[in-house]
């Protein structure tokens, strides 16, 4: 009696050609992406599904960024007017207000805030004003909307320096797979003077290894995306 096989013989994966009369050993099934066997020449590729596109990584903003461009003393009104013969822009007045936005934006008060002494009420006036944001010159540019206390105050873009660390150490982290800080000096500073794309210095740091340090450029959008590259 003849004994029968036990093993199920499955055909060849791909059909014999002339001058290879022997049938190919199993190749199993195919890998995804790119993996699989190669098949030997005068054999079709198989077909494998197309790569998935590669995720987008959302990036933070820094939300600290003063706007160029703020309304301000339309409450004073009258109060921030003298009159003595003709109207006139009390500089104290404007000059606490400077003092208060800067305050409420970045969180640090501005030294040594100088405005013009005789300043005339009249719409579409202008004057500046001069003041000192963590030892660095700032410019305040006035513009009277009216003749009443209404003014419009320009004043460089100032930014929070610890929403700038925070938010690229959280994107150089993403990008090297490793916990960072990053520490943009002077050390103790609160707020930088920054115009748009303006380099920073900064330095990102393991957060498990001090030792393992890198110098960066920070640079900061106008409409305050970052980005950084290795210095």
């Amino acid at each position: 009696m003849t004994a029968q096989p036990t093993t199920p013989i499955s055909p060849p994966p791909f059909p014999p050609v002339a001058g290879n009369p022997q049938p190919l050993p199993p190749q199993g099934p195919p890998q995804p992406y790119g993996t699989g066997p190669v098949p030997p020449p005068g054999f079709p590729p198989p077909a494998y599904p197309p790569l998935p596109p590669a995720p987008k990584r959302s990036t933070g903003k820094i939300v600290g960024i003063v706007a160029a461009v703020l309304v301000l003393l339309g409450g004073l009104g009258a109060a921030a007017l003298f009159v003595f013969g003709s109207r006139t822009v009390d500089p104290a007045s404007v000059q606490q207000e400077i003092v208060r936005i800067t305050q409420t934006a970045v969180g640090v008060a501005p030294a040594d805030v100088r405005c013009p002494a005789e300043i005339r009420a009249q719409a579409g006036g202008t004057f500046a004003c001069t003041a000192t944001v963590d030892g660095q010159p700032v410019t305040y540019t006035v513009r009277q909307d009216d003749d009443q206390g209404h003014l419009t105050i320009n004043y460089d873009r100032l930014l929070k320096v610890a929403d700038v660390e925070s938010v690229i150490a959280q994107q150089v982290g993403k990008d090297v797979d490793v916990a960072v800080t990053v520490e943009c000096p002077p050390t103790g500073r609160t707020a930088v003077v920054n115009a748009p794309g303006t380099p920073i210095s900064c330095t990102a740091t393991n957060a498990d290894d001090p030792s393992d340090s890198a110098a960066i450029t920070v640079t900061v959008a106008a409409d305050g995306t970052p980005g950084y590259t290795f210095a």
